[in-house]
């Protein structure tokens, strides 16, 4: 039976391990953490049909929280518009999910071996072969029929694969937002209302904050565009202190979290496929742009992957494994695109833009309800729309005026996406992709 390597213990990566262990296949997962420390520190939002889509068992509801409605508030708090989570939108605590995504994978028979750092693909010509992995003293290669990259949006496995392969190496910066995430304890119970608020570039910051208000903890989130530099400690500080001015029961303790990190806003990448090779979540570009969303997505994708190896016949060429990029793009990825020309626009203007467009009605509870996970109902021509009502968007030609252009163009190019592996029509489908 063929040998799988999963690089990395992602929730797209272990579903795959789950649903290709499960039907036989010798399925390794490699990780560089320990097990204990899989996972962020925080919760986040999904729904139950995920798991059915990913053909995944439902966790037990001991596991699950209630979610809450939104409130997105412009720059100068002069606008709140409430957006309502999906009814059967769910809250999971990060560590529990993966936990429980790994015990999926161990108890259909993967492998999971972990505090392994991963250095570089391990390549033979034009095709994948393994992974060059580094033990305390050693440096070992591990050969696989097939390398599923789970790895992250930093993964040492594409961002060293050879030009080649023409898979992008890197991530581009107007597609990385910096956070910072801490749970402060609540010292008097109360709860805000609404109790979870998001504010679109918070003391004019490009990016944007939240507080969750619970009569346990203050889930304060802190976001800034990679393009507009790091997220600094003054800048967390100043936006901490600002909260506690409108949230005053916000303690000094933090109970939770307080930890910074990189995530992934970006569309799917152009290429995700080679001979021998298949990346998956953050790896791929696997999220919703507007909040980085992406567990949801991977796990999907988790489904798809395998059921590609599954009909493959043990053919792990780019020709076979086409079917999971295509199929991944038509169900999710196409739909996205039109949410990361909106995201880009975002990473041009500045906070009197977004004042401008809250107080126009231009940015409505529908757009900002993709931000809170609800179904991609924007067409492009929506988005050229809206980016035409608002003149002060002019100030920003060339960049939004490409926005513009490309937006209608997006139902096209998904169109002409080949549903069989060809490398001229897939090459010019590529370019015509990235040209969005």
């Amino acid at each position: 039976m063929s040998r799988i390597i999963v690089a990395g213990a992602g929730h797209g990566g272990l579903t795959a391990a789950y649903h290709l262990a499960k039907n036989g296949f010798d399925v390794t997962v490699i990780e560089k953490r320990k097990r204990a420390d899989l996972g962020h520190d925080w919760h986040d939002w999904m729904t139950y049909d995920a798991f059915d889509k990913a053909d995944l068992p439902r966790p037990d509801e001991d596991i699950v929280y209630e979610t809450e409605p939104q409130s997105f508030r412009n720059p100068s708090g002069s606008v709140n518009i409430q957006v309502p989570r999906d009814d059967i939108s769910i809250v999971m605590d990060r560590k529990e999910l993966i936990n429980y995504l790994v015990e999926l994978a161990e108890k259909a028979g993967a492998r999971l071996q972990f505090e392994t750092k991963i250095i570089a693909p391990y390549t033979e010509g034009n095709t994948v072969k393994g992974i060059i992995i580094r033990k305390p003293r050693s440096v070992k290669i591990l050969e696989a029929d097939l390398v599923i990259d789970s790895a992250g949006m930093y993964s040492p496995i594409r961002s060293k694969l050879p030009a080649l392969f023409n898979i992008d190496n890197t991530i581009d910066k107007r597609s990385i937002f910096h956070v910072y995430r801490a749970y402060f304890e609540n010292t008097t119970g109360e709860v805000n209302d609404p109790p979870y608020t998001i504010n679109m570039f918070h003391m004019y910051r490009p990016g944007l904050d939240w507080t969750i208000t619970t009569k346990d903890y203050v889930d304060v989130l802190l976001g800034k565009f990679s393009q507009a530099g790091e997220l600094t400690q003054e800048e967390i500080d100043a936006a901490i202190a600002a909260f506690r001015e409108d949230y005053p029961f916000t303690g000094e303790k933090i109970v939770r979290g307080g930890v910074k990190a990189d995530i992934p806003i970006s569309r799917m990448l152009a290429l995700i496929v080679a001979n021998g090779y298949a990346a998956i979540g953050d790896a791929a570009g696997m999220t919703v742009p507007l909040n980085g969303s992406g567990i949801v997505l991977s796990m999907e994708a988790g489904k798809i992957l395998a059921d590609t190896v599954l009909g493959a016949d043990g053919d792990y060429s780019v020709n076979k494994l086409w079917n999971y990029e295509y199929e991944y793009y038509q169900q999710y990825g196409k739909d996205l695109v039109v949410i990361d020309i909106i995201k880009t626009v975002f990473t041009y203007v500045g906070g009197d833009v977004v004042d401008y467009i809250f107080e126009k009605g231009i940015m409505n509870a529908e757009m900002l309800g993709i931000a809170s996970g609800n179904p991609v109902k924007l067409t492009p021509d929506y988005v050229l729309n809206a980016i035409k009502s608002s003149p002060p968007l002019l100030k920003y030609v060339p960049a939004v005026a490409k926005c513009a252009k490309t937006a209608p163009l997006v139902s096209a190019v998904s169109t002409k996406m080949p549903k069989e592996y060809d490398e001229k029509k897939v090459a010019r489908w590529i370019k015509a992709y990235k040209a969005l």
